[in-house]
């Protein structure tokens, strides 16, 4: 049990520095090329009901006989 008290401080710093590495890169800035997709596609209309969106009665199995 001595141990897992002697690896406590190696634990804490290393999620701290992971923790800091993830909101950094979720913090940064996107590409140009990839913005510029994003606006593309926030231009397409989306009807809602598309052909495209699962049956959500089919899929929940209520009508299986």
């Amino acid at each position: 049990m001595a141990n897992k008290f002697s690896q406590q401080p190696w634990d804490t710093l290393i999620d701290e520095n992971l923790k800091r590495v993830f909101d950094e890169d979720a913090n940064a800035d996107l590409p140009p090329h990839l913005m510029d997709l994003l606006d593309q596609l926030d231009k397409i209309p989306v009807a809602e009901g598309s052909q495209g969106a699962p049956d959500a009665s089919a899929s929940s199995g209520e009508e299986a006989d």
